[in-house]
C-alpha cells in the first residue's frame, strides 16, 4: 500500500510541476487545491507539498546541491588554488543565473588541501560527508590527489580535476590499446575520477622528442625533484630519451636537504650538453645561477614547476634561452577564451586601461607575467609573448612634421579607431596573461559537472549515490566546446587530444612558442 501510494504521489507531483510551468496551468491548479483541501486525501497533501514548496510561498521547492573545490588556498601555490576557486565560483553563479538545472540551486564549498597530501586526506573526508556533494573540482597536484581521489571515489563523488598529471590515476597504462606497462590488461583504479590535462607519461614523451630529436641532444642529466612515489616525471624523461639513443649520462634525486653547489659540481665535471630539470623553481633558478657562475653553457629543459616567477628572479639572465614544458594552455592561446578572459577579468580583478577601468588585483599594471607565470605542479605561465603591442606605424603619404589635424576627417577618424582598437588587444592580452592556466581548466571542470547535474537532478529529489552515479556517467559521455578547447574523455576518464605546450625564457618571460596535441 505505501509503495503505491509513493507512486501515486510521485505522479501527482510530476503533473503538478508541469501545469506549474503556464499561467493557464496555475489558475486550474489553485482551483483544484482549493477543491482537494477541502477533503483530506493524499492528493491534497501531495498537491500543497508539491506547490507550496518549503519556503510556503506558493512556489516549486528548489533544492541545493553543492559543487566542492580542492585546491590550495595558503601557501606558495594559493595564487593558482585562489584562480581555481573564482573560476569554479564563476561557472556555479552563470549556472544559478540560467537556471542550469531546473529546481536546483548551486553552492560552493572550498577546501584547503596546502598543496600537502594531510591536506588534501582531511579535506576529502569532509567532502565525503556532504550529503549535497555533486562533484569536485580538484586537485591540482598530484601529490594531493594521491591521497583524495581514493577517498572521493570510494564516496561515488565524481571528481574533475583541471591539471593532475599522475598517470596512475587512471590506470597504469601507455597508450589507447589498453595495455598496461609489463602486459598487464590497463584497469581504472577510479571509475569517478576525470582529468583535463594529459599526463606526464605524455609531457616526458613530448619533452624528450624535443631534446633527442629536434634539438639533437645526445648526452643528457636529470635533475629530479619529485617526491619518489613510484614513477617519476625524471624516470620517465630518461626512459623516452634512451629508447630514442640518447645516453642519460646521471640522476641527481632532489631533496630539502640536497645542496645545490654539490649538484652544480659534479654537472661542470660531467658537462653533457642538456640537464633536464624537475626540481622546484627556488632549487631550479639557484641551480641555473650557480652553472652561470662557473661559466658552463649546458642548456636546461624544465617542467612546469619552473613556471613561476621565483625561477626567474632567482636564475636572472641565466634563464634566457631555458625550455619548459607545460601541460596546459594559456589563456592567450586558447582561441575560444575570450569571454571567459573578460568576465574573470571585471569580477576579480586584472590589468586596468589607461583610464582605470579595471582594478589590478595582485600585480601592478606592466606586471602581468609575474601574476600570470604561478604554475601549479601540472599548470602552467600566462603566455606573454603579446604583452607590449606594437608601436603605431605612421599613417602612410604623411609628409614628416605634417601635423594630424591637416589629415582628411576619415583618415583621422581611421586612425583613431586603429588606434583604439590596437589598445583593446593590448588590454585583452594582458589581462590573458595575468589568468593562470588552470583558472580556465576549472571553470570547463565546473561545467561538465554542471551539464552533467542538469540532465541528472530535475528527475531527483535528491543528492544520492544514484543521482551521483548518473552524473559520473553523464560526464564521461559528454562532450562540449569549452574555454580549454574541447571537453569530451576516454573510457579511463582522460581528456581526449591531451596537450603539451613549449615554453622558452625571453627577457625573463616565459614565452609560449609552440603547442603539441596527442
Amino acid at each position: 500500500m505505501r509503495a503505491a501510494l509513493v507512486a501515486v504521489s510521485g505522479r501527482i507531483a510530476r503533473w503538478a510541476r508541469a501545469r506549474w510551468r503556464s499561467r493557464r496551468g496555475r489558475v486550474l491548479l489553485a482551483a483544484v487545491v482549493v477543491l482537494a483541501l477541502g477533503v483530506p486525501s493524499a492528493f491534497g497533501f501531495v498537491l500543497a507539498t508539491v506547490l507550496g514548496g518549503d519556503g510556503g510561498d506558493g512556489s516549486p521547492a528548489t533544492r541545493t546541491a553543492t559543487i566542492g573545490v580542492l585546491a590550495p588556498l595558503s601557501g606558495e601555490l594559493s595564487a593558482d588554488g585562489t584562480s581555481v576557486r573564482n573560476a569554479v565560483a564563476l561557472a556555479v553563479d552563470e549556472a544559478n543565473d540560467d537556471g542550469a538545472i531546473p529546481g536546483w540551486r548551486l553552492e560552493l564549498s572550498s577546501r584547503d588541501d596546502r598543496s600537502r597530501p594531510d591536506g588534501g586526506a582531511q579535506a576529502a573526508d569532509a567532502f565525503a560527508a556532504n550529503d549535497r556533494l555533486i562533484g569536485v573540482v580538484g586537485p591540482v597536484s598530484s601529490l594531493v590527489a594521491r591521497v583524495a581521489v581514493p577517498t572521493l571515489s570510494a564516496a561515488g563523488i565524481p571528481v574533475v580535476a583541471p591539471s593532475t598529471a599522475d598517470p596512475t590515476l587512471t590506470g597504469v597504462g601507455t597508450g589507447s590499446t589498453g595495455t598496461a606497462a609489463g602486459g598487464q590488461a590497463r584497469t581504472r583504479p577510479y571509475p569517478t575520477f576525470f582529468r583535463l590535462s594529459g599526463t606526464d607519461e605524455l609531457q616526458a614523451q613530448v619533452a624528450a622528442e624535443y631534446a633527442v630529436t629536434t634539438l639533437g641532444r645526445r648526452r643528457i642529466a636529470v635533475v629530479d625533484g619529485e617526491p619518489r612515489y613510484g614513477t617519476t616525471l625524471g624516470d620517465r624523461f630518461a626512459a623516452h630519451a634512451t629508447a630514442l639513443g640518447a645516453s642519460v649520462t646521471a640522476v641527481y634525486p632532489t631533496y630539502a636537504d640536497t645542496d645545490v653547489d654539490d649538484v652544480a659540481a659534479s654537472l661542470e665535471q660531467e658537462a653533457p650538453d642538456l640537464v633536464y630539470v624537475t626540481a622546484g623553481a627556488d632549487f631550479a633558478g639557484r641551480l641555473r645561477a650557480r652553472l652561470a657562475e662557473a661559466e658552463t653553457s649546458i642548456q636546461v629543459l624544465g617542467t612546469d614547476a619552473l613556471l613561476r616567477p621565483h625561477y626567474t628572479a632567482t636564475a636572472k639572465t641565466a634563464a634566457d634561452g631555458d625550455l619548459i614544458t607545460s601541460l596546459l594552455v594559456p589563456p592567450t592561446r586558447l582561441p575560444a577564451a575570450g569571454a571567459f578572459v573578460a568576465t574573470y577579468s571585471q569580477r576579480y580583478g586584472g590589468p586596468a586601461d589607461d583610464q582605470g577601468g579595471t582594478t589590478p588585483s595582485g600585480a601592478s599594471d606592466g606586471d602581468s607575467a609575474g601574476s600570470a607565470d604561478q604554475g601549479t605542479e601540472d599548470g602552467a605561465a600566462g603566455d606573454t609573448s603579446s604583452a607590449a603591442a606594437p608601436a603605431a606605424a605612421p599613417t602612410a603619404g604623411r609628409a614628416p612634421g605634417r601635423p594630424a589635424a591637416a589629415d582628411p576627417p576619415d583618415a583621422a577618424s581611421a586612425r583613431q579607431r586603429q588606434v583604439a582598437h590596437d589598445a583593446a588587444m593590448e588590454l585583452a592580452q594582458r589581462r590573458a596573461a595575468a589568468i593562470p592556466a588552470v583558472a580556465a581548466y576549472a571553470y570547463d571542470a565546473a561545467r561538465a559537472i554542471i551539464r552533467a547535474a542538469a540532465a541528472v537532478l530535475p528527475r531527483r529529489t535528491a543528492v544520492d549515490p544514484a543521482a551521483r552515479r548518473g552524473i559520473v556517467t553523464a560526464i564521461g559521455r559528454g562532450t562540449f566546446a569549452g574555454v580549454s578547447g574541447t571537453v569530451s574523455f576516454d573510457r579511463w576518464g582522460d581528456i581526449e587530444g591531451p596537450r603539451v605546450v613549449l615554453y622558452t625564457v625571453l627577457g625573463g618571460r616565459f614565452v609560449a612558442m609552440t603547442t603539441r596535441t596527442s
